[in-house]
């Protein structure tokens, strides 16, 4: 599986570049301490930095969801202008037609690099487990959805799924 994710990072580098940066900016604004900042390397962490363990279980999760919402929101950015000129517009200069598609491979590879690594995910998830009740329930949803991803991603399923989805919205 390794050499997928790598295969996958190599083709989605323009989504693992900002998930890199995003993660770099909200490790500085939390103050967690960062070990490398290499934003490519050829190894499960691809994509992302490698950051001390947050303390905080709050703190590790807005960590998580804020650095894949702004890769997400850089994504919808690319993605609307591209399937409005692509289905709706039906403009016949190739040009548009060629940033369109430029358009949506950023969109592809910024949705293909949404989730946080292994390590942050199970980090997460071992702070997701020691909150009290009622702060699981508020939680649950989208920790459930960033530990899954998290592996998702590491195996190239976040690529199939996307392209997937591609499809169907370009040809359906």
């Amino acid at each position: 599986m390794r050499y997928i994710n790598a295969i996958v990072k190599i083709l989605t580098f323009p989504g693992g570049f900002l998930r890199g940066f995003w993660e770099q900016l909200f490790c500085k604004i939390y103050g967690i301490p960062i070990e490398n900042k290499k934003y490519f390397q050829f190894n499960e962490m691809a994509g992302h930095i490698e950051h001390e363990p947050v303390s905080d279980s709050a703190k590790n999760y807005f960590f998580c969801l804020f650095s894949g919402m702004m890769v997400f929101l850089a994504g919808v950015l690319f993605a609307i202008p591209a399937v409005i000129n692509l289905m709706f517009l039906d403009v016949i200069n190739e040009t548009w037609r060629f940033f369109s598609i430029g358009f949506l491979y950023l969109a592809l590879s910024m949705f293909t690099n949404l989730f946080p690594s292994i390590e942050d995910a199970l980090t997460m998830w071992e702070k997701y487990k020691s909150m009290d009740g009622v702060m699981k329930v508020i939680f649950a949803p989208g920790a459930l959805v960033m530990y899954a991803g998290a592996y998702a991603e590491n195996v190239g399923a976040t690529l199939i799924t996307n392209l997937a989805l591609a499809a169907v919205v370009l040809f359906v």
